[in-house]
């Protein structure tokens, strides 16, 4: 009859194989939504109803590049149930298809494509236990030609970091892209950029710090400035905790819950921030006639070369473990805490700081180098210079024990300079308030003699 509606064509009839290689992009929805309801009927993830597409995955490639945008998000849920179903099998054809749905799906006009790509990414962080092979895939597409898949690409690495944090991310090749991400000419970029930022900030700290170092200044202003206000609400570093976990943790889970062991609200983990930086080769980077200057009569050639090796030293980093040349740099450093001018006390006290903090529990072989000298010299009076030592002996603590570093301590604590004394105490104190190592018990008597006798002191800052 005329105006009838022309009927729907059924493409039942036909196989899934036919459907999906059809050229009406009908027959592909039909075939997809047959597959959805296929993989989320299968009892196990060894079910042969994944295995035409384990073997080819170039067939799961075609399904997120459909030529069809509506087809094209119809597939990408299909691949989404396969990858949920299949299990870590699936992971198989990872290499395959993340490449495909950030060329194709990440820029996509539809929300929901793009939506759908980057749940499905996710999906293969799960089933592959990590993601660090999915960055390397998703990396490329910040050199897309449009600026809406370079944002895509940086959403999913924001995303990938902030659900399943760092140790199934681990941050690295993210850190070396932050500066191609910020030079980027569209704002939207960049303020995907910025939200990638403060996600990595709130798992891993000050470990952002050089990998924003090369951005503009008002760029690092900005970024500063919004990890500050994260910490200010209780966001800071170690306040956030993964959202998703993948199959192998979803099996310890399990096997926790069968034995009995009830999970229990832990507190936020203190994150080395260094764990997640490369390694910097410093002694490359030394002054030239460093050592000749530091033993220089004049004390403004002293001055400059321990200014130039802080230039170094100081930078968050990780430090290359170089034991001959440190050795021997710190022993010139120690030389230089009697140096008559304070500025050059206040140089090389920096410089240990740096050292210490870079180089993390290596350090520790060059603590009876270093503490004596830097106690002995708490004797100065300006409150500049001893705040300066005392940052240096906190940075030098924090890559021994406790039991390690009492016997520097305790010598000082009967010095007949009161400023030493002082500084000794509170040196020790602090090294007690932040200790997880108590004294060994042959040290508990002598230290406990030593501090009950500077009750009587008679100086008052001492007592």
């Amino acid at each position: 009859m005329d105006g009838a509606p022309t009927p729907e064509e059924d493409f039942s009839a036909l196989s899934i194989a036919e459907r999906l290689a059809h050229k009406n992009w009908k027959a592909r929805v039909s075939a997809y939504e047959t597959l959805v309801k296929t993989f989320q009927a299968t009892p196990s993830e060894t079910d042969p109803a994944f295995k035409p597409y384990i073997s080819s995955p170039d067939l799961l490639k075609k399904m997120v590049t459909d030529s069809n945008v509506v087809a094209q998000e119809k597939g990408v849920e299909t691949v989404i149930a396969f990858v949920k179903f299949a299990g870590e099998t699936a992971a198989r054809t990872r290499e395959v298809v993340v490449p495909a749905l950030v060329d194709k799906c990440l820029g996509s006009t539809r929300q929901g494509t793009k939506a759908k790509a980057i749940e499905l990414i996710l999906e293969y962080v799960e089933v592959e236990n990590g993601a660090a092979a999915i960055v390397d895939d998703v990396l490329p597409g910040l050199n897309a030609k449009q600026p809406k898949a370079v944002a895509g690409a940086v959403s999913v690495l924001k995303d990938i970091i902030r659900l399943y944090g760092p140790v199934v991310c681990p941050p690295k090749s993210v850190f070396k892209a932050l500066p191609k991400i910020f030079a980027h000419s569209d704002q939207t970029v960049r303020a995907e950029g910025s939200q990638l930022v403060q996600s990595l900030y709130s798992y891993v700290g000050d470990a952002i710090q050089p990998a924003i170092a090369e951005l503009k200044p008002v760029q690092i202003k900005e970024l500063t400035e919004a990890c500050e206000a994260l910490k200010a609400a209780g966001k800071g570093p170690g306040s956030f905790k993964p959202e998703r976990i993948t199959r192998a943790g979803q099996r310890e889970r399990e096997v926790q819950e069968a034995a009995g062991i009830e999970e229990v609200e832990a507190p936020p983990e203190e994150i080395d921030p260094l764990q997640f930086v490369s390694e910097t080769d410093v002694v490359a980077k030394f002054p030239p006639d460093l050592y000749a200057n530091l033993a220089s009569s004049k004390w403004k050639d002293r001055k400059t070369a321990l200014d130039d090796l802080a230039a170094v030293l100081t930078p968050m980093q990780k430090i290359k473990d170089s034991p001959p040349e440190f050795a021997e740099l710190v022993k010139a450093l120690a030389g230089r805490m009697p140096d008559a001018n304070i500025m050059c006390v206040m140089a090389a006290a920096a410089c240990v700081e740096g050292l210490a903090k870079g180089l993390g529990s290596p350090f520790g072989r060059y603590r009876e180098i270093i503490v004596t000298p830097m106690i002995d010299r708490l004797k100065e009076r300006k409150q500049n210079v001893t705040d300066a030592l005392g940052l240096a002996l906190d940075a030098v603590f924090a890559t021994v024990t406790f039991p390690d570093i009492i016997g520097d301590v305790l010598p000082h604590l009967s010095s007949k300079n009161p400023q030493v004394k002082e500084g000794a105490v509170k040196f020790l104190h602090r090294c007690m308030l932040s200790t997880k190592t108590p004294p060994a018990p042959p040290q508990v008597k002598p230290l406990s003699e030593a501090v009950a006798s500077l009750l009587a002191d008679s100086a008052e800052p001492v007592r």
